[in-house]
């Protein structure tokens, strides 16, 4: 199995280079893994180039995660962070908390996350307190 670099999921989206697209396209036609830090740096590059809304990267992330030959670990955890990120949050974040899920709380300083997150965290967020 490979793991793919966020410069091949994005040529393989944007198709802005041809060759480089089927490239892609041969690459996720075989087993692969994406890993969470390259889909966190794909929602940057998307949003930098100003390809994709947030909505269309949420769908492309599932879309991603629906091909056959990807694997991703975590994958119910990270589906969650996907969803939630389609409607608002910060997708890093939230792959924070889905990865954590082996944890008993993660614990941040950011109101805004507990409440993005919600109740069915993969693992429960909480504010730290003194």
């Amino acid at each position: 199995m490979i793991a793919l670099d966020t410069c091949v999921l994005a040529r393989w989206l944007i198709r802005d280079d041809p060759g480089q697209a089927a490239i892609a396209d041969t690459l996720l036609a075989q087993p692969c893994l994406l890993v969470p830090s390259v889909l966190v740096e794909l929602s940057w590059v998307l949003k930098g180039a100003g390809a994709m809304s947030r909505d269309q990267m949420a769908r492309a992330f599932a879309q991603l995660l629906g091909l056959p030959t990807v694997y991703v670990e975590r994958e119910a955890e990270i589906r969650w962070a996907i969803e939630h990120f389609a409607s608002n949050g910060d997708l890093a974040d939230l792959i924070h908390i889905a990865t954590s899920a082996d944890a008993d709380s993660f614990v941040t300083f950011d109101q805004r996350l507990v409440r993005q997150a919600g109740p069915l965290a993969p693992v429960k967020p909480v504010l730290a307190s003194s």
